[in-house]
């Protein structure tokens, strides 16, 4: 082992000095120890030193996205109507969204809403079983007096909660309103209450029930209370598969048939038709589809087209060019393209780097919808996130990544360039 004054020593002597300053440096920045400030720099080279610029995160991309485009709905000609995405918002209306309107058969929507709040269903239960007593099954000849759709039903019938619902729903059956509403709350004036208070609870404030089956005129309801109510029946999976059928078996009537001719076309699967003299021709509906990965609800209404009576046929077609014209419209935008910058990244007011996206940024739309951009997450992670305005679906946030420079770029062309030679 050599002289501690040799020269041997005295370069690692020199060597560890330097290792010790730099272990220094590292704890200091690791840990906050002197020298270090919050959002500066600190070389290792000299931790006491100086703090270099502060870094900031600028955003370099409008702060507004307009989704492209002039929306161009099909309206029917006469009467009124309104759609709109579930979670999004309204597409449009034609019509008071506020005026009160008859709403024939739609009424039996609630109806149902309150049979399966009292008695829930999964999507194939049956459910309990009903025995019809000599007063239910008595709503039948009454109904027929009435000229309302019914289906025949007998004392002492045995039939189930979801036969009834699908007598309700697809047939549109006056009597089988009555007879819920008397199995569910023992009268019909009973079960009106609770109708009434429901509307209330949904925040329907334009909305008044005065017989179950919606065949009263002063039953009445408004467009923007109806598209509320189509939303709460979302969630029930008993109502959207009950209405989404095509026909269905029940006791003594046998076979019935869903009266929405409308299903299938344009993915529109519910929920509601209606008609009577004071209404016209109504109907309340739904449509799925697809965009891109996202799966999407259109619930639209339309009320007081021509059509007294039978199949609502002038609402239907008016329902299906509507649910079209909107379908043609709703897509994918781009906000932030692949590789373009959309915020930087700035020292003393110097811009130092650009930030983008690695895959761009899409959202789902219509023409005219309105979103805010935000860059957050602070400079060493920054993310670019897209909410629409006015809609309820949760906001999108991606990372943001630096974009490769003009001059970065032309080094790495010419480096290719020279392999290639």
């Amino acid at each position: 082992m050599g002289d501690f004054g040799s020269r041997p020593s005295l370069i690692a002597g020199f060597v560890l000095a330097i290792l010790g300053t730099l272990g220094a440096a590292s704890w200091s920045l690791a840990v906050g120890g002197r020298g270090y400030q919050p959002g500066h720099t600190v070389t290792a080279a000299d931790p006491r030193g100086e703090p270099a610029a502060v870094t900031e995160l600028v955003q370099t991309a409008s702060s507004r996205f307009v989704y492209p485009g002039r929306l161009n709905l099909d309206w029917p000609s006469s009467g009124s109507a309104a759609i709109e995405v579930e979670g999004m918002g309204l597409l449009g209306h034609s019509g008071s969204m506020t005026a009160r309107r008859a709403i024939a058969s739609i009424a039996k929507t609630m109806t149902a809403y309150v049979i399966l709040r009292d008695h829930p269903l999964t999507a194939t239960s049956s459910g309990p079983t009903i025995t019809l007593s000599k007063a239910m099954a008595e709503t039948y000849s009454a109904a027929i007096a009435a000229d309302e759709s019914a289906v025949e039903t007998d004392p002492g019938e045995r039939i189930t909660e979801r036969q009834a619902l699908e007598a309700l729903l697809l047939a549109s059956a006056g009597n089988m309103a009555d007879i819920l509403a008397m199995w569910d709350r023992g009268s019909v004036g009973a079960f009106l209450t609770e109708m009434n208070q429901e509307a209330r609870t949904l925040g329907l404030t334009g909305t008044n029930y005065t017989d179950p089956a919606g065949l009263a005129y002063s039953t009445v309801s408004t467009m923007a209370d109806l598209l509320k109510l189509a939303e709460a029946v979302q969630p029930a999976p008993a109502m959207t598969t009950i209405v989404a059928e095509d026909s269905a078996v029940i006791p003594v009537a046998g076979t019935i048939y869903n009266v929405n001719r409308d299903l299938g076309s344009y993915g529109i699967d519910g929920i509601k038709t209606g008609t009577t003299a004071a209404a016209g021709s109504c109907l309340l509906f739904s449509a799925h589809i697809t965009v891109g990965s996202h799966r999407l609800t259109i619930l639209g209404v339309v009320l007081g087209m021509p059509g007294s009576s039978g199949v609502p046929y002038t609402a239907l077609n008016a329902a299906k060019a509507l649910v079209a014209s909107a379908e043609s419209q709703i897509g994918q935008a781009t906000v932030a393209p692949t590789g373009r910058s959309v915020a930087a990244l700035e020292q003393d007011g110097t811009k130092v780097a650009e930030l983008g996206v690695a895959d761009g940024l899409a959202v789902v739309g219509w023409p005219g919808l309105d979103y805010r951009v935000r860059i957050g997450g602070g400079p060493s992670a920054a993310t670019l996130g897209v909410t629409q305005t006015g809609g309820s679906s949760p906001s999108v946030s991606i990372p943001l990544l630096r974009l490769a420079t003009r001059s970065t770029a032309a080094r790495k062309a010419t480096a290719k360039r020279l392999m290639r030679g």
